[in-house]
């Protein structure tokens, strides 16, 4: 079989390997099929193979971003939710909107939303799919992820949407019941992941459990064990984010209490977990994703990935909801570093900033990839590693001139000036465009989809929801354990 080569030539390299600092001059990267074979200067290509050649002068190559935490079907909605607290984001997306969801809507949302995280420098993603109303949607949730190419892990969500939109009580009678739910996970991680090894597979399988107030904590324990031995990769959880009057654990002291706590569990949010559940989450190598755009403006509290990265915990960043903002994955870099910067500096002086641009960057990429269990194959630009590679052209009048590249990417660079985005060995945007896209028609899609969406949820009478979330989200400030949606 003859191998296919393609040659970086003369690039800036921000590996991400060793110092967080590393960063290659006038560097050529060679790649042979999937994966990177050499890393250096002057480098050729075997004369006797097929190669594409591309000429990176006055470019940066990165290690393409890792999203720890996506709910990818709500791409249809984007911008719905940019004036909504977590409370109506919980009244109206879970309980009404997903609740409208057909298979084909998770399809598209799935593989525009894909596209769209590549187009972004976007290479891996874990998608929390708590919008599996049916088998169906399991499958179109997973053929969209494969048809976009976008590597990540599919996490089959356990959350059961209304069947009545607005009547969370309408989930009693669900005829897709837990159980019908887990044996599904089950055919779907037999179907579609009968490999589920990440240097094999694209797409692996893994499980979004359950929100923590919604079942009991022996329930939660239970859909985790079961996860386990469906074969899940990952195993997702949102945690802690609601504020009380005193913070008391939730899922995270849950699971080490039971003595389930493990590196294949994903934490995201989690801004108000104990000191014991931050130590139980290091103890681990679990790994937690913060969200800043949507932390903080639905009052999650801010970003604990800093917190998380000074207790020795694995963290990374995640987009979380395009219901809200878009999928600029430098822009989750920039939040979370002057965010937290603000707080460390307030009322205060300082020389020097306490935290650097490069410990965004690693968050966004190798960062990721530890969290994702994926550290061996992606999120640095390394000989051996799969090819996951993002290329900005910096010769504009926004960039140049470039003193700190890695300073350029997260301060200066935007989506436009990402010209090549490689997954797996695959050009999939070149020339500052996606490849083999027909977007004409997917955006057509996009917007009936979406419309129909609206008009249809406009019809709902809200009162249940609104009361019942009201009354969750009032008991959750003010007793233990803290509830999250």
């Amino acid at each position: 079989m003859a191998k296919l080569y393609t040659l970086i030539k003369n690039a800036t390299v921000v590996s991400m390997e060793g110092s967080p600092q590393a960063v290659l001059e006038e560097c050529d990267i060679l790649i042979e099929n999937d994966r990177i074979k050499a890393i250096g200067q002057q480098i050729s290509a075997p004369t006797d193979e097929e190669t594409i050649t591309i000429d990176a002068t006055d470019c940066i190559v990165t290690p393409g971003f890792v999203d720890g935490h996506h709910h990818m079907w709500q791409h249809l909605l984007r911008g719905l939710t940019v004036d909504w607290s977590l409370y109506g984001y919980c009244c109206h997306l879970r309980s009404v909107y997903g609740s409208l969801y057909t298979p084909d809507d998770v399809y598209f949302a799935n593989y525009a939303a894909s596209l769209s995280l590549l187009n972004n420098g976007v290479t891996t993603v874990l998608d929390h799919c708590h919008v599996i109303n049916s088998p169906a949607h399991a499958d179109a949730a997973v053929k969209g992820l494969k048809d976009a190419g976008i590597r990540g892990t599919f996490c089959y969500g356990f959350y059961p949407n209304p069947p009545v939109p607005g009547d969370m009580a309408s989930a009693a009678n669900d005829k897709f019941s837990p159980v019908a739910r887990l044996e599904d996970a089950a055919r779907v991680r037999q179907q579609y992941f009968a490999d589920n090894e990440v240097d094999n597979s694209l797409i692996t399988f893994g499980v979004a459990l359950n929100e923590p107030p919604l079942v009991s904590r022996e329930d939660n324990v239970a859909e985790l064990d079961a996860s386990r031995k469906l074969g899940a990769r990952i195993i997702t959880v949102h945690t802690s984010v609601m504020p009380g009057d005193i913070v008391k654990g939730e899922v995270i002291q849950n699971f080490s209490t039971a003595g389930r706590m493990a590196p294949d569990l994903v934490f995201s949010h989690g801004a108000y977990m104990t000191k014991d559940e931050m130590q139980a989450l290091q103890q681990s190598g679990a790994g937690v994703v913060g969200t800043p755009d949507t932390e903080l403006q639905m009052g999650m509290g801010y970003p604990v990935v800093w917190k998380a990265l000074d207790q020795g915990c694995r963290a990374c960043l995640g987009l979380d909801i395009t219901s809200n903002q878009g999928n600029d994955f430098i822009v989750q870099m920039r939040l979370a570093l002057q965010t937290q910067r603000a707080r460390q500096l307030d009322r205060k002086v300082a020389q020097l900033l306490p935290r650097k641009t490069a410990d965004a960057m690693r968050l966004a990429t190798l960062g990721g990839a530890e969290v994702m269990q994926m550290e061996s194959s992606i999120g640095s630009v390394t000989a051996g590693k799969k090819a996951d590679l993002v290329i900005f052209r910096c010769d504009d009048i926004d960039t140049v001139p470039v003193v700190d590249p890695i300073g350029t990417v997260v301060f200066h660079a935007s989506p436009k000036n990402i010209e090549t985005v490689i997954v797996n060995g695959k050009i999939v945007k070149r020339d500052g465009k996606l490849v083999g896209v027909d977007w004409a028609s997917l955006s057509g899609q996009v917007k009936a989809r979406s419309q129909r969406l609206r008009d249809d949820a406009a019809k709902v009478d809200m009162t249940n929801a609104e009361n019942l979330f009201k009354a969750a989200f009032e008991k959750g400030m003010e007793e233990a354990p803290i509830t999250s949606f």
